[in-house]
């Protein structure tokens, strides 16, 4: 599976108010950064975007998780700054 689709799963599922968020399932996720971004968002809680060691990631994770906007502008990847914005562009 691909970076992109993974990503696109994890925040297709935390964007929506439909889903619990459940941070105690977080754990069972196995790759570390994919974990701390499902934490981060579960727990709306951007302290958790720090264990991320994707800059990208990160920077998707804290406008997310964060509700900072500004944090899209940092991604350097065309196609995930964009998705940032989109998802980050009605909060």
């Amino acid at each position: 599976m691909t970076l992109y689709r993974r990503l696109f799963i994890v925040l297709a599922l935390f964007s929506g108010p439909v889903f619990a968020q459940d941070a105690s399932q977080c754990g069972f996720i196995q790759e570390a950064n994919y974990r701390s971004l499902c934490r981060a968002l579960a727990e709306k809680n951007a302290s958790q975007c720090g264990f991320i060691n994707d800059s990208d990631l990160r920077s998707m994770c804290r406008a997310l998780a964060g509700n900072d906007k500004s944090q899209c502008g940092f991604i350097t990847n065309s196609d995930q700054r964009a998705m940032c914005r989109a998802l980050t562009a009605n909060r």
